[in-house]
């Protein structure tokens, strides 16, 4: 059994003391599977390392009746300037293991070649997991302690770690902490969330995953997210990365990934909605929502999806089959327009993708809705940026906008049938992404924004000067942001004294 009794870790820091672990108590028996959620930072890690015996607790207890590993996908325990061969020999001399067949076992299963006769330093992190985990099943614990090692190899690897963990060695305790909680759900029978120094102990999963999404907070504005880049190409790999790691953004596509694999496609398609509305330059799960929106026939909309995928970046190769469909059975009469993929080079000559169109039309149309069929249209017909927006400026809605300056029907750009994506506070940080990649959004003031977005958006293009470069609407885009801002500070005028 492994009991640990009101302990805290408290860590010196140059700002003061940092609590990590404020008391948290468990028993962990033979048998139990023990699997962890919590955010970044929230001190899994750590808990497993009390738990290994690699750090010790500031207060409390952490007691041991079997044995247990150190953390798998942890390269504390090595030596680093020995070999990956000397490092096998010493901790097999040190558990009285058969050295001879140990190393014959860790060579077949890490498959590091000539590299386990190198020194570990010189070893990636994923070789150093390989050769963790591989000599961690060298050694009979009775409690294995499994930190990332989903994250770590390609999926053979990953079949060989869970048949050498789950199946033959069924019977032992395990404490498992990973971002894929489908990893977890799968293989845990107990479960525990880990926030603000406190641990919550749950039998259900369901449970514990519900916990553990109210926690970190899904309702959170993404307000304060700044990216700065040279280019379009750059500002939406960052923007890429920004989701990945956004915990809210994961829980929304873990929940429409299991509703997708359920066939629960309405239940898919609002939590994979909910993500992109969080992230919408998120090019995988724009894939994503576009195979459950065919599933369901609606294929306008899933053509959009897959459309605006590859315009993100997704390779055009895997999507195309499935445009090819989605235009045969929707318009089987009209020809097809080929996919069209981000590329290096100037924004305005990118191919528009969805959330591109809602975030201009919000810009030039002001409260003007959309339906799928006319996104379609305008997605299909329009190669670049810079071909879309010349063809919104010179539609009647932007000069009835920019006659009126009005903003009482402003509300989320929407697909008639179903709500992709949600226009929030942030809004104008995402059209800065497109009109001036390298301006820095940070500077953007949400609040006045909420209040006369308006006179904030023309002003922003004027001074910045917004979509340089773009030849074919740049000079049309400026004469309209210079109308626009002086009929709505006119109408801001006239409200403001009756």
């Amino acid at each position: 059994m492994i009991r640990l009794d009101k302990v805290r870790k408290v860590y010196p820091t140059r700002f003061g003391a940092k609590l990590v672990l404020d008391g948290i108590s468990f028993e962990l028996r033979k048998g139990e599977r023990l699997g962890v959620l919590g955010r970044n930072g929230a001190g899994k890690s750590t808990m497993v390392r009390l738990i290994s015996g690699a750090e010790r607790p500031t207060s409390g207890t952490v007691e041991r009746t079997m044995s247990v590993s150190w953390p798998l996908a942890f390269g504390g325990a090595f030596q680093y300037a020995l070999t990956g061969q000397d490092n096998v020999k010493f901790i097999s001399r040190i558990y009285g293991q058969n050295v001879e067949r140990n190393l014959a076992f860790v060579q077949e299963f890490a498959e590091l070649g000539p590299y386990l006769r190198e020194p570990v330093r010189t070893y990636s992190s994923g070789m150093r997991a390989r050769l963790a985990f591989a000599i961690s099943m060298i050694i009979e614990f009775d409690c294995f302690l499994i930190d990332e090692i989903a994250s770590v190899g390609d999926a053979r690897f990953h079949a060989r770690c869970n048949y050498e963990l789950f199946e033959k060695r069924g019977d032992r305790a395990m404490v498992i902490i990973s971002h894929d909680a489908t990893y977890i759900r799968d293989h845990c029978n107990r479960y525990a969330v880990l926030e603000q120094g406190a641990l919550s102990m749950f039998d259900d999963f369901d449970e514990s995953y519900a916990f553990f999404s109210q926690s970190i907070g899904l309702a959170t504005s993404t307000a304060g997210l700044s990216v700065r880049a040279t280019g379009r190409a750059e500002a939406l790999s960052a923007l890429y990365h920004l989701a990945i790691a956004d915990e809210r953004f994961r829980v929304h596509v873990q929940q429409g990934d299991w509703a997708r694999d359920r066939h629960d496609w309405a239940k898919a398609e609002a939590e994979y909605g909910k993500a992109l509305a969080l992230h919408p330059y998120e090019r995988t799960y724009w894939a994503q929502l576009g195979h459950v929106l065919r599933e369901q026939g609606r294929d306008s909309a899933a053509e959009i999806c897959y459309r605006s995928a590859c315009a993100l970046g997704q390779p055009a190769l895997d999507l195309q089959p499935f445009l090819e469909f989605v235009q045969a059975r929707a318009h089987p009469h009209e020809p097809a327009v080929p996919i069209r993929s981000l590329e290096r080079g100037a924004t305005s000559a990118q191919p528009p993708s969805y959330p591109d169109l809602c975030i201009l039309i919000r810009a030039v149309w002001g409260g003007s809705a959309i339906a799928a069929e006319e996104a379609r249209s305008l997605l299909r017909a329009h190669a670049t940026l810079d071909d879309l927006l010349e063809a919104l400026l010179d539609d009647p809605r932007a000069q009835a906008i920019a006659l009126s300056a009005s903003a009482e029907n402003d509300q989320p750009r929407e697909f008639e049938d179903s709500a992709l994506f949600i226009v929030d506070a942030i809004w104008l940080q995402r059209f800065c992404y497109i009109a001036m990649p390298a301006f820095d959004t940070s500077t953007v003031d949400s609040a006045a924004l909420q209040e006369h977005w308006q006179t904030c958006l023309y002003t922003l293009i004027e001074n910045h000067n917004g979509f340089e470069g773009w030849p074919k609407s740049h000079h049309k885009m400026a004469d309209f942001a210079r109308h626009a801002r002086a009929r709505s500070a006119i109408v801001y005028h006239e409200n403001a004294h009756g």
